[in-house]
């Protein structure tokens, strides 16, 4: 039988899914990432778990169309080369799609993982119906993926989609991981929220349900979320700053691509509504009506599937 695999491989664990020609889930699992001696099993384990369940799903490599591979790092879509992931000890240039092939004898297709999430989410979860919606991921760093057309967009060099690094603080505040100062991931990821959390505290707003966690260095996106909801100033005014930031970012998106929906994932997201609205709050005042009218900003409903199913979504589009 014709199958469908997919891969979205993290620091921790590895998202495997197997569909049918029609992108229909057939099974999912995980399986531990082993990052040991520069994470050199990782494409070979993932390959040894889909032939585990090979007889189980009745497919051989014969009939297998192709896998889709999420990868934590940024990737020439052209080539499947990644420059790079560092929470999987992968330091150098890879040719994961090549390599992947070598192993398996299997085509494979390879993006960005916050793309494929993207396009899992436009295609199957709270984007479904609609061929423009740009997601935006708010974790530990900010990322995101922009679809037009039901295609991602990737750009030159494969930088397309990096809504992290919009810069968004004009005070430069905070470092980035990219070197630079200002951009969004520092003021409204989880380490971000941190960031103007301890500003505020070190500039005055020393009453506050976190002072015990800012003091011994224990302080969480989830706490602050949590002493926001029991009305801590302190919280309210970095979750009022955190959308604030990421308004400007969506406002500036919307006059480059115009999507149906603005989709948001990650640890942070789980703010909800205390959060949603103020990003409404801030968006629409500022940003160029035609480019906003029926954009509506959602939260993202796949969780940790989005990966599978977007990177199965490749393979439809691609190796198909």
């Amino acid at each position: 039988m014709k199958r469908i695999l997919a891969a979205d491989i993290g620091g921790t664990t590895c998202k495997l899914g197997v569909f049918t020609p029609e992108l229909e889930l057939l099974d999912k699992w995980e399986i531990p990432t082993d990052i040991t001696d520069e994470g050199s099993r990782i494409l070979e384990d993932i390959h040894l778990s889909f032939e585990s369940k090979a007889g189980s799903h009745e497919y051989s490599t014969e009939g297998i169309i192709g896998i889709g591979i999420g990868v934590p790092g940024p990737v020439d879509f052209n080539n499947g080369i990644l420059n790079g992931a560092i929470n999987l000890n992968w330091t150098e240039q890879m040719a994961i799609a090549a390599q992947f092939e070598s192993i398996s004898g299997i085509p494979a297709i390879v993006d960005n993982d916050a793309n494929v999430a993207a396009l899992g989410e436009q295609f199957k979860g709270a984007g479904s119906g609609h061929k423009d919606v740009v997601m935006v991921t708010l974790g530990t760093g900010v990322g995101g993926g922009v679809v037009s057309n039901g295609m991602l967009i990737h750009g030159h060099g494969g930088a397309a989609g990096e809504i992290g690094h919009i810069y968004v603080d004009y005070n430069r505040r905070f470092q980035c991981n990219c070197g630079k100062k200002g951009c969004l991931e520092t003021v409204a990821s989880a380490t971000g929220m941190k960031n103007l959390a301890l500003n505020y505290y070190e500039n005055g707003v020393t009453e506050t349900l976190l002072a015990q966690q800012i003091e011994t260095d224990s302080l969480s996106a989830k706490s602050i979320v949590e002493a926001g909801e029991k009305g801590d100033e302190l919280a309210l005014k970095v979750i009022d700053e955190v959308a604030h930031y990421i308004a400007v970012a969506l406002s500036s998106l919307s006059a480059v691509t115009n999507p149906k929906y603005f989709i948001l994932g990650g640890g942070v997201s789980r703010a909800g509504r205390m959060l949603i609205d103020r990003i409404e709050a801030y968006y629409r005042p500022i940003t160029f009506p035609p480019a906003y009218e029926n954009t509506e900003i959602i939260m993202a409903e796949l969780g940790n599937d989005a990966g599978i199913y977007g990177a199965a979504r490749l393979v439809k589009q691609f190796l198909a």
